[in-house]
């Protein structure tokens, strides 16, 4: 998206007539509003690459958005979304407070955690309930998620049509916040509860 937005921006500087710059401005709103693209606030997220977090602020208090992130402070079996966590350089990789940074690892399609290194977020699925656990990475097809980079979205490989999504409702979470990850059917869910930022290191 960012890539996009800046490539927008360099075409307009460089035309030199009012009424073609207007139509591209027409043009490129029609086209997000068509793909579905949040154009609300982005987060400042402040931590250091990788993390994926959500494309949007929403109500996050300090503007740094929320991150996928282990439940609870460390490593955990649970996933959730948390606000995003300012940089901890210096740090062993294996930190706790790194616990909101994941990577996408688009060779294996899994959506592994940076400072636990050998873990992955799965899914795991019931009547009419999801949850996300972190496990050891393997071969399960609920570890594999596509990213979309026209609409923004992690589909799970073995269901397109189902989206790694947010819950809309915040919970405080002690100096922080949160909101439960799910998933949902992807044409069911506001664009902004499932439209994710991938920041590779």
């Amino acid at each position: 998206m960012i890539t996009n937005q800046e490539g927008t921006n360099l075409m307009l500087s460089t035309l030199p007539r009012k009424g073609h710059t207007m139509r591209l401005v027409l043009f490129a709103t029609t086209l997000l509003a068509a793909t579905g693209i949040a154009k609300a606030d982005a987060p400042q997220v402040p931590s250091q690459a990788p993390y994926i977090a959500l494309s949007e602020n929403h109500d996050e208090p300090n503007g740094y958005g929320f991150c996928i992130d282990t439940y609870g402070p460390g490593q955990s079996d649970l996933l959730q979304t948390h606000s995003c966590k300012p940089a901890s350089e210096g740090k062993p990789r294996n930190y706790a407070g790194n616990d909101t940074r994941f990577e996408y690892n688009a060779s294996t399609l899994q959506i592994e955690s940076y400072p636990f290194e050998g873990f992955c977020m799965q899914a795991l699925i019931a009547t009419g309930k999801s949850e996300f656990a972190l496990l050891e990475c393997s071969d399960h097809p609920r570890q594999k998620f596509i990213y979309n980079d026209t609409d923004q979205t992690l589909r799970l490989d073995e269901d397109k049509d189902s989206c790694l999504a947010v819950s809309s409702k915040t919970i405080p979470a002690g100096p922080w916040v949160k909101r439960p990850l799910t998933l949902q059917p992807c044409d069911e869910v506001e664009a902004s509860l499932k439209q994710w930022t991938i920041a590779a290191e």
